[in-house]
């Protein structure tokens, strides 16, 4: 059996649902514990009554450490301050064997148990999902699937992390850190049996997708092939009026991610619109957020291959990302 946690509110239920419904696909043997950001995603959820999954609200949970931290960050900031914390949560007063935190914008195209083979041959305690980039700003791992085995390597490891973003967690890089990010960096070096894995299925998006080719399922580089295991949807923008479901995205798409990776997932929003939602599209657009952007993206895409381009854009991104943060808003 596979244990996962993730947390998301009434606005952010398609992807939350989109995530169960791909995993449900792939496999049996698991449960999703859900912390629902509003009371409104907890009762979307529970008059669904998926199968494997368990859903809890944030507002019943009674915390001081929670309360001060919401009122200090943004809303984004305080979201990345509650995954470590409830990803320990879900731990304890489930007392489950391990747990493993997702991101809610995923899509899982196999099944993740090559992920936990993966780690156990590894004796992991804490598993961890690499950016795959060149140049990581926001730290060489992503919080999009992090690990964390019931023993003493693997508590001990968690409840730092959790301690450290009810401490800072902002939207900007300072002092080596970066949001709940770049913590999982001296996961290693703080704490045994810490491994990432080395499937560069894991974690498809846009920041390494042109690394890579895609062909029957599998993501292809540098000759290697691993099976794709889900797509991370950073920079996917979903709207809905009318029966039209407007899919937005700030990515250059080659043809093989767009009918790979995009369409798909288009498809399974549309569903869970029509079918769990009770919102019927007739019709899907998927369309650059900016068209003058796509233009500059895919200009870069092309002239990266001769030019140290994404060198110059990291060093860019390095002095946008030093700014105030913002008080925490609902908005």
């Amino acid at each position: 059996m596979m244990y996962f946690c993730t947390l998301f509110d009434s606005n952010y239920a398609s992807k939350g649902i989109a995530l169960y419904l791909s995993l449900e696909q792939q496999t049996d043997d698991f449960v999703l514990y859900v912390m629902g950001m509003d009371r409104k995603c907890q009762e979307i959820l529970n008059s669904i009554g998926f199968k494997h999954m368990i859903v809890e609200c944030i507002d019943d949970v009674d915390s001081p450490e929670l309360a001060e931290a919401k009122g200090n960050r943004s809303r984004a900031e305080f979201c990345w301050t509650c995954g470590s914390f409830f990803t320990d949560y879900f731990l304890n007063k489930y007392n489950l064997p391990d747990i493993t935190y997702l991101d809610s914008d995923l899509m899982f195209f196999s099944s993740p148990k090559i992920v936990f083979d993966e780690f156990e041959q590894k004796n992991a305690s804490v598993g961890l999902a690499p950016h795959f980039m060149k140049y990581p700003l926001f730290g060489k791992y992503c919080v999009q699937y992090v690990y964390f085995k019931n023993d003493k390597d693997g508590r001990e490891c968690l409840r730092w992390w959790r301690d450290e973003c009810l401490k800072w967690c902002y939207s900007r890089v300072e002092d080596g850190k970066y949001g709940d990010q770049k913590y999982l960096d001296y996961f290693a070096d703080r704490f045994n049996h810490v491994s990432e894995t080395e499937n560069r299925g894991v974690g498809i998006a846009y920041w390494n997708m042109d690394y890579c080719d895609f062909k029957n399922d599998y993501t292809i580089y540098k000759g290697d092939k691993w099976p794709s295991v889900f797509f991370h949807y950073s920079g996917i923008n979903v709207q809905v009026n009318d029966g039209v479901m407007t899919f937005r995205h700030t990515m250059y798409l080659r043809d093989i991610v767009r009918k790979t990776f995009i369409e798909p997932y288009a498809e399974l929003l549309k569903k869970v619109f029509t079918e769990y939602l009770d919102t019927p599209i007739r019709e899907v657009e998927i369309v650059p957020l900016s068209k003058s952007n796509y233009r500059a993206k895919t200009l870069t895409y092309y002239l990266n291959k001769f030019l140290p381009l994404e060198w110059v854009i990291y060093q860019v991104m390095k002095v946008k990302y030093k700014e105030s943060h913002k008080p925490y808003s609902e908005k």
